[in-house]
């Protein structure tokens, strides 16, 4: 998790202290050395943390040098026995084992097709001087960030928007249809735009090239797909299958000794994680632990499995080291500085959460932590199958699924799933006209604009269009594949993914994911939909994996949701919104002021949900709005002053 810089041009190069300059933007990515290497038409810039340099990390690379190609790299590579295997068949020998060296010896054997055939999280910048071309490229799950503006003749790529923001050539002017979607958590457009007009990110699984001839080219490398041969696999034999991948995907994954952590609940994402980790470390004589983080919640709390937790540590007989919900803060000491400090417009509600979880994983001494991240993605699923099986005349299966699930969820809610979807959207739109709203929600997946967005903004930025480009587009009968594929592939879950990566980064972490691996996503991709849901049973496919790994009772279907958040996160607003937006409210709202929200409605808003609740997503946005406010103010009104805390100045190193 380091901060890359590549400057492209065939105009005049800055300087080795411009350069410096720019890379001084990659800020808590890359605050302890720095490295820069410029040559003709190209420079290149990385920055690190001291604790990277480790072999299990970065290795003792910065920016690397060969006689055709430089490499500036943010990654981590998983799986390269079978990298290296491939590379000797093209005849090349990396000339080293660091993540560089096995990305420039990806690219002299493959080229611009070399991203991929790399497996793991990363974000790269080759630069080829036989031909003078760039090459970036970020991996599908989209943990390593990387932006780029093209100003002219120049290209600028970065981790973060401010190092591409500090080219003197960028300008700073916002992108203010992406500001007015912030407020409501909205995608904003077509997957590459962002909070500046002149910047875009390169998005997940793409990659892009540039040189002075031929311009700009922006692609993807990678496209969901099912694995072959695994369709028609029984579900017992699909399940010692996953069980295999599982465990190959978690050796990869932990350190190479000592602790690893496991950010643990009591669901079945991250304790298959765990139990598949621990029964791998059974079998060896290494002497390496994989140990439980978990939240602790009040009794009668939503998000309370604390015995659970105990329960599954037990079988194990491993500690838990515990963190207590009731002691992290929503908010940061002083969010107002916070906020300033943030890249980017777009907040996380739960970054303190997850810092909390990195945290206690550097307090047991270790700097690797796996989680449960992609279970929700690959192995559940929501109901919206039941229209898939209306629309494919499959009644009887549909009669057994709603005689299952009526007392549970009711009428309504299964009109939502099973009806809703199937009525086109001119007819929706025309019943909300009728209702007295201004558009219908098509899909379950879909988010309503805020109430104080200004409704001639949300008509003139098309906020509700721009939304649903992203939505799935499926063929007859196939919402529940489109479902999955949208997970895995809408921008905003790839935002968040990367988000959670550099929180646990600024704490001196590095956060892995086993379920999100490659071949397990390809591998659940090409299962039947009944394995994710089923009656009242999800992730069925999963618990059978590891069945034996996991206490019974835990595995056991359950009659409701547990760990939910949003109990803590609930809380956490009503103690402090009343006082935060009271000082908020002090002065005029630079949202106002751009002509985007209406403060009155914004109040009421406020109002109504501190006396009478809110929808989640209706309180959710306000958080965001709150943040959104706050990171304007420092950027338009200078208030407070833009600094980077606690992060020293990088050592500049010089790279021949």
């Amino acid at each position: 998790m380091s901060g890359i810089v590549g400057v492209f041009t065939r105009g005049g190069l800055p300087g080795r202290a411009e350069l410096e300059r720019i890379c001084g933007g990659l800020g808590s990515r890359g605050v302890e050395l720095l490295a820069v290497w410029r040559g003709e038409g190209a420079g290149l810039g990385v920055g690190r943390y001291e604790w990277e340099l480790e072999g299990d990390f970065s290795g003792p690379v910065l920016v690397l040098e060969g006689p055709d190609c430089v490499v500036a790299a943010d990654a981590k590579l998983y799986h390269t026995a079978d990298l290296r295997r491939r590379l000797r068949a093209a005849g090349v020998t990396p000339e080293g084992d660091t993540p560089s060296h096995l990305i420039q010896a990806a690219y002299r054997a493959w080229g611009e097709a070399c991203a991929y055939w790399l497996e793991g999280e990363f974000a790269f910048v080759v630069w080829d001087k036989m031909v003078r071309r760039a090459l970036c490229a970020r991996d599908f799950s989209g943990r390593r960030p990387l932006y780029y503006a093209q100003l002219g003749d120049t290209l600028v790529v970065g981790s973060t928007l401010s190092a591409v923001l500090a080219h003197p050539a960028c300008p700073s002017d916002l992108n203010l249809p992406v500001i007015a979607a912030t407020t409501g958590l909205l995608p904003s457009a077509a997957g590459d735009e962002t909070c500046y007009r002149a910047i875009r990110v390169v998005p997940a699984a793409g990659d892009l090239s540039w040189s002075a001839e031929l311009g700009l080219r922006v692609g993807r490398h990678w496209e969901p797909k099912p694995a072959a041969g695994v369709a028609g696999m029984s579900t017992e034999r699909a399940a010692e299958e996953l069980r295999e991948l599982l465990t190959v995907a978690t050796a990869e994954r932990l350190a190479p000794e000592g602790r690893t952590t496991v950010w643990m609940s009591g669901g079945w994402d991250s304790t298959a994680v765990f139990g598949v980790g621990q029964a791998l470390l059974r079998r060896e004589s290494r002497g390496r632990e994989l140990l439980p983080v978990s939240i602790s919640y009040p009794e009668g709390d939503p998000g309370r499995e604390d015995e659970t937790i105990v329960q599954i540590a037990g079988m194990w007989q491993v500690p838990v080291h515990w963190l207590h919900s009731e002691s992290i803060p929503l908010f940061a000491a002083d969010p107002v500085v916070s906020a300033a400090q943030r890249d980017e417009p777009l907040a996380h509600l739960y970054e303190h959460w997850n810092r909390s979880l990195a945290a206690g994983s550097r307090v047991v001494g270790t700097r690797v932590s796996m989680d449960g991240y992609g279970g929700d993605q690959l192995f559940q699923l929501t109901d919206i199958y039941l229209a898939d099986l209306l629309q494919r005349g499959r009644w009887l299966e549909l009669a057994r699924e709603w005689r299952v699930r009526w007392g549970v969820l009711g009428r309504r809610y299964l009109w939502r799933f099973t009806l809703r979807p199937l009525v086109p959207g001119w007819l929706l739109d025309l019943g909300a006209r009728l209702a007295g709203s201004d558009r219908a929600l098509y899909s379950h997946l879909e988010r309503a604009v805020p109430p104080w967005v200004e409704p001639e903004v949300a008509r003139r930025f098309d906020l509700i269009g721009r939304s649903r480009s992203y939505l799935p587009k499926p063929g007859w009968g196939r919402r529940a594949e489109s479902e999955m594929l949208w997970y895995l592939t809408h921008p905003l879950l790839a935002h968040f993914s990367s988000q959670l990566a550099h929180f646990a980064l600024i704490e001196g972490v590095e956060a892995r994911s086993p379920l999100f691996d490659r071949r397990v996503v390809e591998f659940a991709l090409a299962r039947p939909r009944w394995e994710r849901a089923s009656g009242r049973e999800t992730k069925i496919l999963l618990r059978r994996a590891v069945r034996g790994l996991l206490p019974d009772e835990v595995l056991a279907p359950r009659p409701y949701r547990t760990g939910q958040t949003f109990g803590y996160s609930d809380r956490r607003m009503r103690e402090a919104f009343p006082g935060l937006f009271a000082e908020l409210f002090r002065s005029p709202l630079v949202l106002a002021e751009l002509g985007l929200v209406n403060p009155k409605v914004l109040q009421h808003s406020l109002r109504e949900y501190l006396e009478r609740g809110a929808s989640s997503a209706q309180r959710v946005a306000l958080f965001y709005t709150l943040q959104l406010e706050w990171w304007l103010r420092s950027r338009l009104r200078g208030e407070p002053a833009r600094q980077e805390v606690g992060a020293a100045a990088p050592v500049a190193l010089e790279v021949a």
